[in-house]
C-alpha cells in the first residue's frame, strides 16, 4: 500500500490551475482538471521542462519549452509512444491535497 504525503490545501490550486509541489528530492506537477487532481513528475523527459509551468488543456500538459504533450492520467505523451512521465495517485482528506510517495506503476 502506498503512503501519501500532504503537499497543499484546495484553495492553493484552483479549478484549471497547476502548482509545484517537492515530496523528498523529487519535484512534483500538481493539477486542479475540474475538481480531479492530478501529479506527475514536473520535469519533461525532452530536455526538462518544467510541466508545472505549462499549458493546461484538458487532461494534457504542453511543456512550456518545446510543446511535447503529456497526458496527466497515464503519464503519456500524446504525440507518440516514445515517451512518458511518472504519474502519482492523488487524493484529498478535508480540505488538504495527498499525493503518493511512490509513482503509480
Amino acid at each position: 500500500m502506498s503512503r501519501y504525503v500532504a503537499v497543499a490545501k484546495l484553495d492553493e490550486v484552483p479549478a484549471g490551475a497547476s502548482k509545484t509541489v517537492v515530496i523528498g528530492e523529487r519535484e512534483i506537477a500538481l493539477f486542479n482538471v475540474g475538481g480531479t487532481y492530478y501529479a506527475i513528475d514536473n520535469f519533461c523527459p525532452h530536455q526538462g521542462g518544467p510541466l508545472a509551468d505549462g499549458w493546461l488543456e484538458g487532461t494534457t500538459v504542453t511543456c512550456p519549452w518545446h510543446a511535447w504533450c503529456f497526458d496527466l492520467r497515464d503519464g503519456k505523451m500524446t504525440l507518440g509512444d516514445f515517451a512518458s512521465v511518472e504519474r502519482f495517485d492523488v487524493q484529498v482528506e478535508g480540505s488538504t491535497i495527498m499525493v503518493s510517495l511512490e509513482p503509480v506503476l
